[in-house]
Formats: C-alpha cells, structure tokens, sequence
C-alpha cells in the first residue's frame, strides 16, 4: 500500500514540476532563503523542473503499475 501512495504522490509532484511551476519556483525561493542562497531563475530551472517532472510521473505510473499487477 506504501508502494502505491508513494508512486501516486511522485506522479502528483511531477505534475507540479511541468504545470504549476510558479509554485515550484516560489518553493525553491523559500528552501534557498532558509539557507541564506539567492534565488534566480532561468531557463535551466525551467528546463529541469520540466525533466524533473516527466521522470517523475514516468516513475510514479510504473509503480502504480508494479503495485496493481504483482500486488506489491
């Protein structure tokens, strides 16, 4: 069941990572600022998140999918 819930919530944050990512970046900005850093954002940070969510939901689904047929 671990499985499952953990697969459903990498997919979900891979959703934040391509369409919310306002919300992404103003969460980056606060983890940055608790450290001191500065924050900038560039087209890398976009290219990345973007990437970074794909694998993510690609992950998420293939869990899912592992937890529904071998019953993990």
């Amino acid at each position: 069941m671990v499985v499952c819930f953990g697969s459903l919530f990498l997919v979900l944050l891979g959703v934040f990572g391509i369409f919310a990512k306002d919300l992404m970046w103003e969460l980056t900005v606060w983890q940055n600022q608790m450290k001191g850093l500065a924050s900038e954002r560039t087209e890398i940070w976009d290219l990345m998140t973007t990437i970074g969510g794909v694998v993510a939901i690609i992950f998420g689904v293939l869990g899912v999918y592992m937890f529904f047929t071998n019953g993990l």
